[in-house]
């Protein structure tokens, strides 16, 4: 559903990865780059990326980290805080929308087999063995 927003709602000026890292972010104080990729199930490289990309939008910025000075943990500035806040604004209201237009025995059978493909792409690993 929240990638549909990115779709249909225009206005944020993010890619559906740079939403998704900043609300990752908003759930964690202080994340590292490889926390972040982990999370969003990225390649740490893809991640850097985005983290670089996000800093120069003074949406994130990067921290020595507290017990490893070769890393950065990563964090919200107040623009990205802020940011976080209408995204998941955006994410309720549209939810809200969605479920008013589904009956419950379709709001179920949809969270049903929402819950099936997620523990299927757990099992799938990118098709390896």
């Amino acid at each position: 559903m929240q990638k549909a927003i990115g779709l249909i709602s225009p206005g944020f000026g993010l890619s559906y990865s740079q939403a998704s890292a900043l609300t990752v972010l908003a759930s964690n104080e202080r994340i590292t780059q490889s926390e972040i990729a982990s999370r969003l199930c990225l390649e740490p490289a893809t991640v850097v990326t985005l983290i670089d990309e996000l800093a120069k939008l003074k949406l994130v910025k990067r921290l020595l980290h507290d017990n490893d000075r070769r890393k950065y943990s990563i964090t919200l500035t107040a623009t990205g805080k802020e940011l976080v806040k209408k995204i998941k604004s955006r994410s309720a209201k549209l939810e809200g929308f969605l479920h008013s237009k589904l009956t419950k025995k379709e709001l179920a059978a949809m969270l049903s087999i929402t819950d099936k493909l997620i523990e299927y792409l757990k099992e799938w690993k990118g098709g390896e063995k």
